[in-house]
């Protein structure tokens, strides 16, 4: 991942809270003829310390990327978060000097590692259930599942495969123009709050919940 300073994101913690509230990842396996995806949920798994070790999902047995993960491959979680362009219009320095150009702001987590397969019931089970119960939390009546009979659970576990990523790195890049002088800053945070676009609200939010809102307070 390429982080300028300014946008880099540090704290362990931060990016795995992250991850764990996003949940959904593009997940690329490096192969013998290139990378392939494959658009997930993902699980993270923490030893008895609490530290994070891997990630796990799931896709179908025929999806191409079980093949090289099998062998053992290098793999890429990437968990992406809110984005809006930046129009030049939002800001303040526009109308002193015009020196300005569009950009991009965004939010994004990147995981590296080794990823493996597994195919044994218990495993597979375990982690449809705490899929099931991440995912059902909000829900007014939870589905679970052992609602749905275990002969008819047996089958869907033979339709798929588990995919475990051990963690070899984490990285994070939170860019919402803190690299902006304080009067450019404020020009996109009111631009992305009252815009119609729903990523530039949330990174509104992002902008106006972090200690870069200091900078025009």
């Amino acid at each position: 991942m390429h982080a300028p300073t300014a946008f880099r994101v540090n704290d362990t913690a931060e990016l795995v809270a992250f991850i764990e509230a996003r949940h959904f990842a593009t997940l690329v396996v490096a192969g013998p003829d290139g990378p392939l995806a494959a658009h997930v949920p993902m699980l993270v798994n923490r030893d008895a310390d609490g530290a994070v070790i891997s990630l796990e999902c799931h896709v179908a047995r025929n999806n191409p990327v079980v093949a090289i993960a099998a062998s053992g491959a290098k793999a890429l979680a990437i968990f992406n978060g809110a984005d809006a362009y930046v129009t030049p219009s939002l800001y303040l320095s526009k109308r002193e000097h015009g020196k300005v150009v569009p950009t991009w702001n965004y939010i994004a987590v990147e995981v590296t590692g080794d990823v493996v397969t597994f195919n044994d019931a218990p495993s597979l089970t375990a982690q449809i259930e705490r899929m099931t119960d991440a995912m059902e939390q909000p829900t007014a009546v939870p589905w679970k599942v052992s609602d749905a009979p275990d002969a008819y659970i047996a089958q869907m576990l033979n339709g798929i495969t588990g995919l475990r990523l051990t963690v070899g790195g984490i990285e994070g890049v939170r860019k919402i123009s803190q690299n902006k002088n304080a009067g450019d800053f404020a020009g996109v945070l009111n631009g992305f709050t009252h815009s119609n676009d729903h990523g530039a609200r949330e990174l509104a939010a992002e902008m106006t919940k972090s200690d870069i809102v200091k900078k025009v307070s």
